[in-house]
């Protein structure tokens, strides 16, 4: 079992990069009672005979693995919490994974540490441009690592005040847009 819906982000993200993506889109949005997670990339995507066994457990292409849980746990995340997930290759190349979960539902995993969980993913992947959009009721933030890597120059995402710009700017998003747990 998954802890919390940052392990389901990373894993979507990871998916995304092993697939070979050059840029990763995610998007988190509290609208109401729904919490709307999507992750879309320009990777290889996933051949239509495959599409079909995404939802088996037993079936994975991770290299030296025998189980492919993520999705499956994901959408059983989204079921359960009175909610519902799509897997889809897009038209023009890659994937796109949504999951709408209920915010309030008692079974919804905490959000866990959604920017502690992104910003490494983010700055370890070289090559790879992220767009971070967080939404809610009242509005929406958004993180571009090319307009980043366009200030920085040639200083890495990995540089350590990179890292913690990245960070702390994904934890200003969430903070700005209302994106986290009721107290």
């Amino acid at each position: 079992m998954i802890e919390d819906l940052a392990m389901h982000l990373a894993d979507l993200v990871e998916n995304s990069l092993r697939a070979g993506a050059r840029h990763v889109s995610i998007s988190l949005s509290r609208c109401g009672d729904s919490f709307l997670i999507e992750v879309s990339d320009d990777g290889a995507g996933i051949p239509k005979p495959e599409l079909a066994r995404v939802m088996d457990p037993f079936y994975t292409t991770k290299k030296g693995s025998q189980v492919g849980l993520g999705l499956p746990l994901l959408a059983q995340t989204a079921e359960e919490t009175g909610g519902s997930w799509a897997v889809e290759t897009r038209p023009e190349g890659g994937t796109r994974v949504r999951a709408r979960l209920g915010w309030d539902h008692p079974d919804r995993p905490p959000l866990g540490d959604l920017a502690g969980t992104l910003a490494p993913l983010i700055a370890t992947s070289p090559g790879v441009e992220f767009t971070v959009e967080l939404s809610d009721d009242r509005g929406t933030w958004r993180l571009c690592t090319g307009e980043i890597r366009e200030r920085i120059g040639d200083i890495p995402l990995t540089h350590p005040e990179v890292l913690c710009f990245l960070e702390e700017a994904l934890r200003e998003g969430m903070d700005a847009v209302g994106l986290k747990e009721d107290k």
